[in-house]
């Protein structure tokens, strides 16, 4: 509010200070932001979710945005929060600070300004960490992690390489380096339209054709093979999935895990590859238990 300091004269006639509120200008010069209980609720789960951020520009952003909303809140309001926060649980709940800030800030500096990146990374297949040099182009949130869209760094006369993805958690080291490159046209979000998850395969996708019985039906709508298939009901209360582009890499694991409640009608090739993985399954399972294991 606006308020003004003035001089007064007390009873015997002594100098005093006093201060007063403008009420006119006061109502105008400092309206207060309306911030609601849903409001506040949303953005306090938000961060929840948001977690695996933590150390980054996005997370410092969010502080300081859930700070500013507070300055405005009435404790009240602020304690009705915590209260109603219990009636929505975040499950596995997201460890903060799951990366090292000198890590991540290395990270977003070559991605802003479009710096080769080298990088220690010890892939899941690796027996040691190698050293890679990058074209880093986005950060991927994706499960809980962040991985790292990128291009390994071309030799000398080299066609450019296909995108990867670096998964951070293990990313050793990370120094950005001097030289610089030109992002590609084809956005991240475009090389991952195909995918189920972060996965890119070298192939290029294809069309699948998916029967799923009636016992099965509602969970293959609920949590999709593929997040643009097409759903077609089937009088017998199945549903036929097609999918127009997708990763067999992808797809096939799905497929397998749903055993005998699905059938993979296209492509002819990847449906004669998991007759034969079932066949294999099936004789495994069919030998004899190991001494000691056998039912009883």
């Amino acid at each position: 509010y606006d308020v003004r300091e003035s001089t007064t004269r007390a009873g015997r006639g002594s100098a005093r200070k006093a201060w007063r509120i403008e009420p006119a200008r006061g109502r105008g010069a400092m309206p207060g932001p309306a911030v609601t209980l849903p409001e506040l609720l949303s953005l306090a789960v938000a961060r929840e979710f948001l977690a695996p951020l933590a150390g980054t520009c996005y997370w410092r952003g969010i502080g300081r945005l859930v700070q500013r909303i507070e300055a405005v809140a009435t404790p009240a309001l602020l304690e009705h929060v915590d209260h109603h926060r219990e009636g929505l649980v975040v499950h596995p709940r997201h460890a903060t600070g799951k990366y090292p800030v000198r890590l991540l800030n290395a990270v977003n500096r070559a991605i802003r300004h479009s710096l080769e990146l080298a990088i220690r990374y010890q892939g899941a297949a690796d027996e040691k960490p190698r050293r890679v040099t990058v074209r880093p182009e986005a950060l991927v949130l994706y499960e809980g992690s962040l991985y790292l869209a990128a291009r390994k760094a071309p030799a000398r006369g080299a066609a450019d390489d296909a995108a990867r993805f670096y998964k951070l958690d293990r990313c050793l080291a990370a120094r950005p380096g001097g030289a610089t490159f030109t992002p590609p046209e084809v956005r991240v979000e475009t090389l991952l339209e195909d995918s189920v998850t972060i996965y890119r395969s070298p192939r290029p996708p294809r069309r699948f054709r998916i029967r799923v019985g009636p016992a099965r039906a509602r969970w293959a709508c609920e949590k999709p093979f593929h997040p643009r298939q097409r759903v077609e009901p089937q009088p017998d209360g199945g549903v036929l999935l097609v999918i127009e582009r997708g990763y067999e890499e992808e797809l096939v694991p799905r497929i397998l895990g749903l055993g005998a409640g699905v059938e993979l009608l296209e492509p002819a090739d990847v449906r004669e590859q998991i007759r034969a993985t079932a066949e294999g399954i099936a004789a495994r399972h069919a030998a004899t238990a190991p001494a000691g294991r056998r039912a009883r």
